[in-house]
């Protein structure tokens, strides 16, 4: 696969993930009138297992591991740094910006743009792997 087709494809999960993160954590906010942080821990972890099987099903599909439970706990791993700055931007902007606290789906989207390089590189060299 072309790198441009391999970043395009990692782009669009991870505009999945964004998707799934805003959503999860829109109605957990708004439906069940859960605070923001909970709802982002909850939400992320939704998103995280959708990239991660999109990604392994379609991105690196050509180097998924044939056991996906240590793939998996690889991929949660490699990304940790793309997810702290993820997470660590959307609390530092729910906590300094009234806007993103009220609608923290913008918090979400950048984080989830602040994290995407970490996640990229960690998921090609550490995970997907030749």
């Amino acid at each position: 696969m072309s790198r441009l087709r391999r970043y395009l494809h990692f782009g669009l999960a991870g505009t999945v993930g964004f998707l799934l993160d805003a959503a999860v954590v829109t109605l957990a906010t708004t439906g069940l009138q859960i605070s923001p942080v909970p709802a982002q821990i909850i939400a992320f972890s939704v998103a995280v297992i959708a990239t991660w099987n999109i990604n392994r099903r379609w991105t690196f599909s050509e180097h998924a591991s044939q056991n996906w439970i240590h793939e998996l706990a690889r991929y949660v791993a490699a990304n940790s740094t793309g997810a702290a700055v993820n997470n660590g931007t959307y609390l530092l902007l729910i906590y300094s910006f009234s806007l993103c606290a009220s609608e923290p789906a913008l918090a979400v989207a950048a984080g989830s743009m602040a994290g995407m390089i970490f996640n990229y590189w960690g998921s090609k060299k550490l995970v997907f792997r030749n």
